[in-house]
């Protein structure tokens, strides 16, 4: 089954979701599953050299809101697995580059390359540990933790290789009705917005399994022999 998916690393419920997909694929050990991540920016207008994270929305949503925010999605990550720490960022990112580099990871060897272990370094440099994943250097350092090569990474990034490819995808997922992110498409037949719980996933699997087998006991002249 091939599942996309259209995040970005800023987003905590990208994180969330994931998680609870995984959760849901494991009660499922019997089926084969590809994973596919595709880019999206949350803040397409955010400079390279970052900004202030927490000022910048507690302008705006209101510091009140933002503590409880936190606290809401801190606990559901909690329950997912995770251990946010949003805390601990100090500078908000532009993620082009990681999505480029997620990309990159792409092009390593498609689903049995290093992109989604990398996804999961990404998300947890940045929600977990607060690190700045704007900066070629911290995305070298994540992406030397999954396997590839850190000066073969530098030097992609330092160039503009992909730039124009990446901000078409994510043109595209806006031209398609994505206006928030996580977005899980399901063999391009189902899709799902959110970081849903873990049952929501495997109603999803299910369903578009129990679709194939259906499909399977239908004659075409393309499929019966």
């Amino acid at each position: 089954m091939k599942i996309d998916i259209i995040s970005d690393v800023a987003c905590p419920w990208c994180y969330i979701g994931k998680k609870n997909l995984e959760a849901a694929m494991a009660q499922r050990p019997d089926m084969n599953f590809e994973i596919q991540w595709f880019p999206y920016q949350l803040h397409p207008e955010a400079p390279p050299e970052g900004y202030d994270y927490r000022a910048s929305i507690e302008r705006k949503y209101g510091k009140e809101r933002i503590d409880m925010m936190f606290e809401h999605i801190t606990n559901t990550a909690k329950a997912a697995g995770i251990d946010f720490h949003l805390d601990k960022i100090e500078l908000g990112a532009n993620t082009l580059n990681a999505h480029r580099l997620l990309d990159l990871a792409w092009q390593k060897g498609g689903a049995k390359g290093p992109q989604n272990d990398l996804s999961e370094a990404l998300l947890k440099a940045y929600l977990c540990e607060g690190k700045f994943v704007g900066d070629i250097e911290v995305l070298a350092k994540v992406a030397a933790s999954v396997g590839m090569d850190a000066a073969e990474v530098r030097d992609y990034l330092a160039s503009d290789k992909d730039v124009k490819k990446i901000q078409a995808q994510i043109d595209f997922a806006r031209q398609q009705g994505v206006s928030g992110v996580p977005s899980f498409s399901f063999d391009g037949m189902f899709a799902l917005s959110g970081g849903q719980q873990p049952d929501v996933f495997l109603s999803v699997i299910d369903r578009l399994a129990e679709k194939v087998k259906a499909d399977a006991a239908f004659c075409t002249p393309e499929t019966c022999p």
